[in-house]
């Protein structure tokens, strides 16, 4: 008996029972796809580009108007509303190293607290970086040539050469690319103040601390005679041929044997091009020789140079393997000397007092390096020193510490924090500090004095 399975497939019949071509319901699928695409595209678009970040701006505006618009504080320490009468966020640190100052965590967010550059420093335990620092090559001018011989020439306002003395109110040097002769310049009255800002490895130190021998670039302004309006010492001329110029590192590789590297800063190091001063980086190319006016500076302060000037500012004993004789002069720490000495030693080794612990905050970046609070182990041990530059008991400073200590989130979450912005604010309200009428305390490059 045999089973009927219905009529036989014609196999050359196409199965298109509407007719229509095939290329046509193919392309008007495709269109109803794209535009249920395009409709879904910007309805979410609305959505989440329009309506969310409004609801969300309007809620906050209402329920959180300060916070939602930075956290600012005016120099009274009481909260405002406009940039323009702010001295800070309470929310995002600054950097204070003045002796009448608290002093912040340290921040490794690209440079200072920059709120746009929040990181911490990414450097592991055992780096040698993150211990002990490191330095880079600074060139304050830069003469640049074609042919070597006239590399070095004149420029109006700059004058270098070797320091023959120093005294309050004039500088005598020997020029460099010019005849032996002694040339004395007087200085600014800015300049022989006690306090100018004289720059000595990227840090400020008394102009008569200069020492004999060093190689030193005199600004000079446009009077008859001219005088000295700033001094930039170096450590030494750097001569060589161009190997590499990076204009987006900012910096230029030289030909020598150790492939020499001048950091510059297109803002402040002068190019002299050819005999034109008014040159840009880029105008220096490979093959060129040049002739840099050189200083040693600070790129990476490092922990042993936190903890050595934390220990210093606040009276800490400390025991270190590198005397003290290695990195200090007439001005205190030298940065960069530290960093060299340590760098330069097998297993450098700081002891601080057993008896007063230098809290973790005080040497280490946190992890977004803008932290607005330093913990009140950290600034008990400053309360001596700040009493001390404002003349005020310690107890008053502490009971204004208390003052300023924020608790944990919700009560439990994280630490107590004492925000240092409002606390030097209130200092400044509470017992303002006369200018210094000494040679001010010598800081590092990248954590500059900085008043609210």
């Amino acid at each position: 008996m045999s089973k009927d399975n219905g009529p036989p497939i014609d196999y050359q019949t196409p199965a298109n029972p509407s007719k229509e071509p095939v290329e046509q319901g193919f392309f008007r699928d495709v269109l109803v796809h794209l535009r249920i695409s395009v409709v879904a595209t910007i309805l979410l678009a609305i959505i989440v580009s329009g309506i969310y970040p409004a609801l969300v701006w309007g809620l906050a505006q209402t329920l959180f108007h300060r916070q939602a618009n930075g956290s600012l504080i005016g120099k009274d320490g009481k909260p405002v509303s406009k940039d323009e009468d702010a001295a800070g966020s309470a929310l995002i640190g600054q950097s204070f190293s003045d002796a009448k100052y608290f002093h912040p965590r340290p921040s490794s967010a690209g440079n200072g607290y920059d709120p746009t550059a929040s990181s911490g420093s990414n450097l592991g335990p055992t780096s040698a970086k993150l211990m002990f620092g490191t330095t880079k090559d600074f060139a304050y001018t830069v003469f640049a040539a074609d042919q070597s011989q006239s590399a070095v020439v004149p420029v109006s306002g700059r004058v270098q050469g070797t320091v023959v003395e120093v005294t309050k109110t004039a500088i005598t040097i020997i020029p460099q690319g010019g005849p032996a002769t002694k040339t004395t310049h007087a200085l600014d009255p800015a300049v022989a103040d006690p306090n100018a800002a004289v720059s000595l490895h990227g840090r400020t130190v008394h102009p008569t601390t200069i020492p004999v021998g060093a190689i030193v670039e005199l600004k000079l302004n446009d009077k008859a005679p001219p005088t000295v309006t700033a001094i930039n010492v170096a450590d030494q001329g750097v001569d060589g041929g161009v190997s590499s110029v990076d204009t987006s590192g900012n910096r230029i590789t030289l030909n020598d044997s150790s492939h020499t590297v001048l950091n510059v800063d297109p803002k402040n190091t002068l190019f002299v091009v050819n005999g034109k001063a008014d040159a840009k980086l880029n105008a220096i190319t490979p093959g060129m020789t040049v002739h840099a006016v050189v200083s040693l500076q600070m790129d990476y302060d490092g922990i042993a140079d936190r903890v050595i000037h934390y220990c210093q500012d606040n009276k800490i004993d400390y025991k270190s393997s590198i005397p003290d004789s290695a990195f200090t002069d007439a001005d205190g720490v030298d940065d960069e000397k530290l960093i060299t000495a340590f760098n330069g030693a097998s297993m450098p080794t700081i002891t601080p007092d057993p008896g007063k612990p230098v809290p973790a905050d005080a040497v280490t970046a946190s992890g977004s390096g803008l932290d607005p609070h330093i913990s009140v182990a950290n600034a008990m041990f400053q309360s001596q020193r700040v009493a001390d530059a404002r003349k005020l008991s310690v107890d008053k400073v502490k009971e204004m510490i208390a003052q300023c200590t924020e608790g944990p989130n919700l009560g439990f979450l994280g630490e107590a924090g004492v925000n240092v912005l409002r606390l030097n604010l209130a200092l400044d309200q509470t017992a303002p500090a006369a200018a210094p009428t000494t040679a001010p305390t010598t800081v590092p490059a990248t954590n500059a004095t900085a008043s609210p």
